[in-house]
């Protein structure tokens, strides 16, 4: 095996981050300037640092993005990054419940519920997102890692991308 072989099999594997459609939609989003500056910069700088994983889920709420130009645009951003489209299972769907009939996720936010699920069932380690009110709370992320917890599901790591290096780009 020649050395460049021999490093690349010996390349630790990227961790796994689930975006939720806060972050590809952030990107194009001019009402926040410095969210999409962060979120522009993250994708350019750090995105590649990670495996991207998005779902049906996110796909089916951007396809809800009136302007047509910009629901191309983020289409495009996730295919151009080559994230991961998981599919939603029945036990996603079970997990989501459960979030919300526990008061991790308001019962209001089933697609917030179904995004934390998605992410925790696929057994990915980091859940992104600009979601403060819903997720990206210390509330609904200790309830979440209980909930995971006792449902015997490992704690997953969620944040806005300021944790996951975008923090060098700007501040919320």
């Amino acid at each position: 095996m020649t050395k460049q072989g021999i490093e690349e099999y010996i390349k630790p594997m990227k961790e796994k981050i689930y975006l939720d459609t806060s972050v590809p939609s952030a990107y194009y989003d001019t009402t926040k300037p410095l969210r999409q500056l962060i979120t522009q910069k993250w994708f350019e700088k750090e995105a590649s640092r990670y495996a991207l994983n998005i779902s049906t889920l996110t796909v089916a709420e951007i396809d809800e993005t009136s302007d047509e130009r910009r629901r191309q645009s983020i289409k495009a951003l996730i295919k151009k990054y080559k994230c991961r489209l998981l599919e939603v299972s029945d036990e996603m769907l079970s997990l989501s419940k459960k979030y919300m009939k526990y008061g991790a996720i308001p019962k209001s936010e089933p697609e917030d519920a179904l995004h934390v699920a998605i992410a925790t069932v696929s057994g990915i380690e980091m859940l992104a997102s600009w979601n403060f009110s819903h997720i990206v709370s210390i509330n609904p992320i200790r309830k979440i890692h209980e909930i995971n917890i006792k449902n015997k599901y490992y704690p997953i790591q969620i944040g806005s991308l300021e944790i996951f290096g975008g923090a060098k780009y700007g501040n919320l």
